[in-house]
């Protein structure tokens, strides 16, 4: 196997506009133009946490002691905010690079990936279904659709994001895949990743964090963290071939290869080891019997189906943060 770098650069310049907001940093990224600049990553150095700009140019991160906002897209210069006052929010205007990738390097960091030289896409074949000859082919072993833009905290604890980078996450196998073509994958390292996000063409957002004391093979989906519980949701995906049968009586079965996602969840309370646990009201109340009283107000003020984003809110309520997945 070939092996290649991935290094995070990061740099300089952004405009104050009002508003009052606490805790957070917010506000909108734009080009000299005022074109709303869609996937601009927003890194928090100081913290290795970061988010993308959504259609609308706009982004809300939490702020934190020593936060330091990086702003990075191709194709334009990188700028730092500094200076971070939760009454007022960001406009950042990314002005063209004059060169391609050669910007002062404020954080850098390495991740290491073996290179294949099987070339292959998500939608065009290659690794998508072993045995799936021809037809129907239902759900993904994919995380994403299409390959996403993310970033990652490599093992030794450093965020490493490169914006010509894409990432997509193998349901089945585990690995972390990346590319910058969409046709040529490569595996990222396990042993180099300590976690990842993605953001979908959508803009919907996938934290995921190596556990091993729960598995030491796939990476678990975050669906809350704090001081005193992380909720984590492990997929295992499964690929069924088609089973479809007519003895002209009866018809069963059905006539697509699909792929099946199963989900196991797990409470990591602070101090404790990981606790299995099936997403029901009343097994909700024997977990959290600590905070008896705040799941009560929570489930009162919360109705509907116990799904990831219910458990999302509900983590982030009794852990007392405003915010959804990983905090370093």
């Amino acid at each position: 196997m070939k092996r290649i770098l991935l290094t995070l650069l990061v740099l300089n310049t952004a405009v104050l506009i009002s508003k009052a907001q606490s805790n957070t940093a917010w506000g909108s990224v734009q080009n000299v133009a005022g074109k709303p600049l869609h996937f601009v990553f927003v890194g928090d150095v100081a913290n290795k946490t970061g988010v993308f700009t959504d259609s609308l140019g706009n982004f809300t991160v939490p702020l934190r002691s020593g936060t330091k906002l990086a702003f990075e897209l191709q194709g334009y210069k990188d700028t730092v905010v500094t200076n971070i006052n939760p009454s007022s929010g960001i406009l950042a205007i990314l002005k063209p690079s004059d060169a391609p990738a050669a910007a002062t390097t404020m954080v850098s960091a390495q991740m290491q990936v073996e290179r294949s030289d099987q070339v292959t896409s998500l939608t065009e074949g290659g690794y998508i279904a072993p045995g799936h000859q021809k037809g129907d082919l239902r759900g993904s072993k994919y995380m994403s659709a299409v390959f996403a833009h993310g970033y990652l905290i490599n093992a030794s604890d450093e965020l490493v994001f490169q914006p010509n980078y894409l990432l997509d996450y193998d349901k089945i196998s585990g690995a972390l895949l990346l590319t910058v073509d969409g046709k040529r994958i490569v595996n990222v390292i396990w042993d180099q990743v300590k976690a990842f996000t993605l953001y979908t063409m959508s803009d919907e957002r996938y934290d995921f964090e190596k556990v091993t004391s729960i598995d030491n093979a796939h990476f678990l989906q975050v669906i809350a963290a704090g001081p005193k519980y992380k909720i984590y949701k492990k997929i295992s995906t499964r690929f069924v071939k088609a089973d479809y049968e007519n003895n002209g009586a009866a018809a069963h079965g059905h006539d697509y290869d699909e792929y099946v996602d199963d989900a196991d969840y797990y409470l990591v309370a602070e101090g404790a080891q990981p606790q299995k646990f099936e997403p029901k009201k009343k097994v909700l109340k024997t977990i959290f019997a600590k905070d008896a009283d705040k799941l009560t107000k929570f489930m009162a003020d919360n109705s509907g189906s116990i799904n990831d984003e219910y458990l999302g809110k509900l983590g982030a309520y009794l852990n007392e943060e405003g915010t959804r997945g990983l905090t370093k």
